[in-house]
């Protein structure tokens, strides 16, 4: 299901009265003023899975969210390439109510290429990956009520390391919509990006759509799993598309501590044949 962000605020302008009123009027907290702790919104990191949560960082407070270790495997006209990672961690900063800081660094990477052509090549690569700099403006949900809307502009500094980085800056914009129909926690996301050819210096549009859908797991306190299908289709004829189905749990250690374990299929054959990983959140 595709979703474009003008349908997006467009309905958030077209039904006001879906957005719950908050308990209490955080608006006047900033960055030097912060949210007193038991006035902070319910701890929604934007991991695992690919999708984005429309919540922001109370103001005044900071997030850690990192990867511990991940792991990638694909296979694709012949070339196989794995990846590993350690640590990728995303620093946010909680400016004002609706508003929060991001940076993102890909974190130490080790990469391996084999191409088993009539001419077998093999390349590896060690170094640093990209960094990603996101702001997150909530216009809708960002405390409570049953749905809840953010936009997240975001640029990427590349590195200059070999297999793991494409060298290019390049950015765009993201449009989750979350749904919370009872204990459930739909979210619709979409994404259009500005990016580089990786067969040529030319530029295309990448345009990125998921949906996943989250709960408790019965039983249990504080644990969550989810489901999303994912895909990423662009208009350069050199780039296929990748399409996955992905999974995720986070089990919450605390108010502030998320530890969470994720795998992602892919379903067609461009697509990584699986990643695995599992990270960390916590909140200041």
């Amino acid at each position: 299901m595709i979703v474009r962000p003008v349908a997006l605020v467009a309905l958030t302008i077209l039904i006001p009265g879906l957005a719950k009123a908050e308990d209490q009027d955080k608006s006047g907290y900033t960055l030097f003023d912060p949210v007193p702790d038991d006035l902070l919104r319910k701890f929604a990191p934007d991991r695992p899975t690919k999708g984005f949560s429309v919540r922001t960082v109370d103001a005044g407070h900071f997030e850690i969210e990192t990867d511990l270790v991940n792991y990638t495997y694909s296979k694709y006209l012949g070339v196989t390439t794995r990846n590993y990672q350690a640590l990728d961690p995303t620093f946010k900063l909680g400016v004002t109510n609706w508003m929060d800081v991001e940076v993102q660094f890909n974190g130490l990477q080790y990469a391996q290429m084999f191409d088993g052509g009539p001419v077998p090549n093999f390349q590896n690569s060690t170094g640093f990956g990209d960094v990603f700099l996101r702001t997150k403006i909530n216009l809708l949900g960002n405390d409570s009520g049953p749905i809840g809307f953010a936009l997240i502009p975001y640029v990427k500094l590349p590195s200059s390391t070999p297999l793991i980085s494409n060298g290019a800056v390049e950015g765009g914009l993201i449009a989750p919509l979350a749904l919370r129909p009872a204990d459930f926690i739909v979210t619709l996301m979409t994404e259009v990006d500005d990016l580089k050819s990786a067969t040529s210096n030319n530029r295309y549009a990448n345009f990125v759509n998921l949906v996943s859908v989250s709960h408790g797991v019965p039983g249990t306190e504080g644990i969550n799993a989810m489901v999303e299908l994912f895909s990423s289709v662009g208009t350069d004829p050199g780039t296929a598309p990748i399409y996955t189905l992905d999974f995720g749990m986070n089990f919450r250690l605390s108010q502030h501590i998320i530890l969470d374990v994720g795998l992602n299929l892919g379903l067609n054959s461009a697509a990584p044949k699986a990643q695995v990983y599992t990270g960390i959140s916590a909140r200041f």
